[in-house]
């Protein structure tokens, strides 16, 4: 077991659900249990409904295993799939016939609605959100349009539905990873207007941000600290400070509160960075920050990517932010249709004079639904058989007449290798990060080469 992925959207639609209904949540993967111990435990649970989510297609086969041994055990629980895999490509998730119902997008309201259906408390089907099979056999793919408005309308996740410290005590070991324990991962946005090429986020939660207020985000924390007593939080929003308005109110309240607690920010895009966010970041104890760049040509990110990155300012973010002593990452990604190889080498050298501890470079890869599998099929630079279920790290099949996926798979990695790990003291310095020792990182390079 790698780590384990704490159920924060599990545990937020159980919190949806009143007395009336007997709710368990199992988690094979943090449990290290077999196929046969996962079955046995679906057995003596006995369940009416059964509902999976599935974050990536790299997952649905794992899915379709679990609800197989659930209609194995009884062919009349009804099964119903949610998460990214069934939102972005619910025809693919449906070709299953173990699974009943798929539920699309934002599930907090979708699925209780469903379940009443189910349990014939009401007539009705959810209006949007769902995909079903139809008495004809064809399908009804009726996408989520209404997203909630309010996310300070939703109740505090029911945690208590599992062992919070299979989460909070493991951490896989990488240079994002926790920098005290035990620690807990929470979202306080959703959705993103920006558009870039390559991201579902739109189709799975909308063009529009909203935001938790600053007070429900402390509450949170505060819920975790008491609670768990948590030492580290890793903030996952798409747009964590697309707010500067909630961003210094809720940075100031976690100074007032001066708590014996560490932060994370996970990519965030650097256009909405200020040297004065940077410096209220810090005061508030943040350690860690990656910062989507994407690309180190303004034509590719322009033209291509469609994202407002400045470059000048990226460097100055980056700079201000190490002087503060927080950690860096800078995040990249190379392969787009219609970027040259004197583009990508631009990346590469953007990258390296950028001075962030660490970059990462990912192949773009062409999502169903995206502009960017638009793009991909209308230049025939990926297959339209192109199988989404089985993605390679590192190689996500597009290729042009100016690169190859095995071209860009050796460029990725080779430059990684280079620019992270060309003296002593940055190896230090990404070692102390993954918390590992130096001969643990040396095995890890040389398996990334691999």
């Amino acid at each position: 077991m790698a780590w384990s992925i704490h159920p924060y959207a599990l545990c937020q639609i159980a919190a949806m659900f009143n007395d009336d209904y007997n709710i368990e949540i199992l988690d094979a993967n943090a449990y290290d249990m077999t196929r046969d111990e996962a079955a046995e435990r679906i057995k003596s649970y006995d369940p009416q409904i059964i509902g999976v989510s599935v974050l990536a297609n790299a997952y649905k086969n794992t899915a379709f295993k679990v609800l197989e041994m659930a209609k194995a055990h009884n062919q009349d629980i009804v099964t119903v799939i949610g998460g990214v895999f069934v939102t972005t490509r619910p025809e693919a998730a449906m070709a299953c016939p173990d699974i009943d119902y798929g539920v699309m997008g934002e599930g907090e309201y979708v699925f209780p609605k469903l379940v009443e259906y189910i349990c014939n408390k009401t007539g009705d089907l959810p209006a949007e959100g769902i995909v079903y099979r139809k008495s004809d056999a064809g399908l009804a793919v009726i996408p989520q349009k209404t997203f909630i408005a309010n996310l300070d309308d939703l109740p505090a996740p029911r945690y208590s539905l599992v062992d919070y410290s299979k989460y909070s005590h493991i951490f896989r070991n990488s240079v994002e990873a926790p920098r005290a324990l035990p620690y807990g991962k929470i979202v306080t946005s959703r959705g993103c207007p920006i558009g870039c090429v390559f991201c579902q986020v739109e189709n799975i939660s909308g063009k529009t941000t909203r935001y938790e207020s600053a007070g429900k985000v402390i509450d949170d924390i505060q819920y975790l600290i008491d609670a768990y007593g948590i030492k580290a939080i890793e903030f996952e929003d798409d747009n964590f400070l697309g707010s500067r308005t909630r961003s210094r109110q809720l940075l100031k309240m976690m100074i007032e509160r001066n708590w014996d607690l560490v932060w994370n920010a996970m990519n965030v895009s650097v256009f909405y960075l200020t040297e004065e966010l940077l410096n209220l970041m810090s005061a508030s104890k943040c350690q860690y920050l990656s910062m989507a760049i994407e690309s180190g040509s303004p034509r590719v990110l322009k033209e291509i990517v469609h994202k407002p990155v400045n470059l000048k300012h990226a460097k100055k973010m980056a700079s201000h932010a190490r002087k503060l002593g927080i950690d860096t990452t800078a995040l990249f990604v190379i392969g787009f249709p219609g970027e040259t190889w004197d583009e990508i080498r631009q990346t590469f050298k953007f990258a390296e004079e950028l001075g962030a501890d660490y970059v990462k470079f990912n192949v773009a890869t062409a999502f169903p639904g995206t502009k960017l599998h638009k793009l991909a099929l209308s230049t025939k630079s990926l297959d339209a058989s192109f199988d989404f279920d089985n993605i390679k790290w590192g190689s996500a099949g597009i290729s042009t007449n100016e690169f190859s996926a095995k071209q860009l798979t050796a460029a990725r990695g080779l430059e990684w290798d280079r620019i992270n790990f060309s003296s002593l003291e940055k190896k230090d310095k990404i070692a102390k990060m993954m918390h590992i020792s130096l001969e643990e990182l040396e095995k890890i390079r040389r398996q990334t080469l691999r």
